[in-house]
């Protein structure tokens, strides 16, 4: 089933539409959740259903992302309860500042968040489950 379904995929998209998808790094690495554009497009972090659950195992998908100075990232909470995504320092609890999404409702998914524009590593968490980490790398 899957390889059919992947055949149908393959011959419906065009070579130009192969091409770029071939140049994203999301899909390089196989995040079949993170989607993101070069350039300063918009990526996509998922916070998966059972995330708010610290025995669960599910974390943000994919944990790291690397995006362009500025880009935009929505969180797409597909977990039954409310999170966020709140840089900082998750060992503390502390929020840094640098960008937060506020609460995401279950179900729901937050408005783009810019990134900063300053190169380096940005650690977040969720300020309700701050075992949810993440690190987003702006290069």
């Amino acid at each position: 089933m899957v390889s059919v379904l992947l055949t149908i995929s393959i011959l419906g998209t065009s070579p130009s539409e192969t091409m770029a998808q071939g140049t994203n790094a999301s899909n390089a690495t196989g995040a079949a959740n993170a989607t993101g554009t070069a350039g300063g497009g918009e990526t996509t972090v998922v916070m998966p259903l059972g995330s708010s659950a610290s025995t669960g195992g599910q974390g943000y998908e994919p944990d790291q992302s690397t995006v362009s100075p500025g880009a935009t990232i929505v969180w797409d909470n597909q977990d039954n309860a409310l999170h966020t995504a709140t840089s900082g320092n998750p060992d503390t609890a502390t929020p840094d500042g640098k960008f937060d999404t506020g609460l995401v409702g279950a179900n729901q998914r937050s408005k783009p968040v810019t990134m900063p524009t300053e190169p380096g590593d940005y650690m977040y968490f969720c300020t309700l489950h701050p075992f949810l980490v993440g690190t987003v790398t702006v290069q």
